[in-house]
């Protein structure tokens, strides 16, 4: 069966209705956002505008089940020279933000915050470079108190708020110190054999 019978005609209505996506279809496919993206040069297959096109196509599954949506650095490169002024990261914000309430999941998990731990500094609000990360009013262990809460939709999975966390409050699933270490000594190791 071809993909365009199974297109669902009110997505785009539905990106459109989301914060950020109202410029869904301001894409001319023209191929800007691609040629300046840094996110394309680690990630070949990234192709914003494609994403894009089958956004408007309303192939809501392709759309929220792709990994692509989820590369986005957000730097904004590409809205500085899209001839129509359009935020990509805005938009892979509103297709995040869908499948999130989908039930589709990020290819990286998002940074956990240990609620019993966290002292509510706000540290990581400060230095989290995507504003994924706000302070809230949560009861923890039957008492109210202030806890940093991570957007699934806009964490990158940096881990500048891990390494910025004084209380070690915050962590990145799979990339425990104890996991990095065993990194780098692999590729010491490996680096050792190929000379």
């Amino acid at each position: 069966m071809h993909k365009l019978a199974q297109a669902d005609p009110t997505f785009k209505d539905e990106i459109m209705a989301e914060p950020g996506g109202e410029n869904l279809l301001r894409c001319y496919s023209c191929g800007t956002c691609m040629a300046v993206c840094l996110v394309r040069r680690q990630y070949p297959d990234y192709n914003p505008r494609r994403i894009l096109h089958m956004a408007t196509l309303g192939l809501r599954n392709d759309v929220l089940s792709s990994h692509v949506i989820w590369r986005c650095s957000a730097c904004d490169d590409c809205y500085h020279h899209c001839p129509q002024g359009i935020h990509i990261s805005e938009l892979f914000k509103a297709f995040r933000t869908i499948a999130l309430r989908e039930g589709f999941t990020p290819p990286d998990s998002p940074a956990l915050v240990n609620e019993r731990t966290c002292v509510a500094c706000g540290l990581c609000v400060e230095v989290c470079p995507y504003q994924a990360i706000q302070l809230v009013q949560k009861r923890v262990l039957g008492h109210e108190k202030a806890v940093a809460q991570v957007d699934a939709a806009l964490c990158m999975n940096c881990g500048v708020c891990a390494a910025s966390c004084r209380s070690a409050s915050i962590d990145l699933v799979n990339y425990s110190d104890e996991t990095l270490l065993q990194q780098l000594e692999q590729q010491l190791q490996m680096a050792e054999v190929m000379r």
